[in-house]
């Protein structure tokens, strides 16, 4: 098995690039089809945008890891901060049917890993959260 690729910054927008560049390694060095690596994408970046936008409020940016691996056909996100806590079950589910215009704001994100992922667990941690997606891609 090839060793995970691991990534730790500050959670702050300007890293969320460097955080996506990761999963383009990984996506090339097990040679990975596009429609692979646009989902592993989507999934990095609505996980580490969330952890950005609401894991350090009121107080200063802590880190942000992310950690991919791929093995027998899944590949593996793992996410950890050191952040509030939170109950992904308990993201309201967003309102699709409603015109864009007048949406309330929340609930996309969650839905798009939810929806993306084949498992989505998360644990909180004694001084942090992990988030583990994972997601069958089959190699070319």
């Amino acid at each position: 098995m090839a060793t995970p690729l691991r990534l730790t910054k500050p959670a702050t927008p300007e890293h969320l690039t460097l955080f996506l560049t990761l999963v383009d390694v990984l996506c090339d060095r097990h040679g990975l089809p596009v429609e692979a690596r646009t989902t592993l994408r989507l999934l990095v970046e609505e996980t580490c945008t969330n952890v950005v936008l609401h894991a350090y409020p009121e107080r200063e940016p802590g880190s942000l890891t992310l950690e991919l691996a791929y093995r027998d056909g899944v590949a593996s996100i793992v996410v950890e901060d050191g952040g509030v806590a939170f109950a992904p079950d308990d993201a309201p589910p967003p309102e699709l049917a409603s015109d864009w215009e007048r949406r309330r704001e929340g609930g996309v994100g969650w839905h798009l890993i939810r929806s993306q992922s084949d498992e989505v667990a998360y644990e909180r941690l004694s001084e942090g959260n992990r988030l583990t997606l994972r997601k069958r891609v089959a190699a070319p």
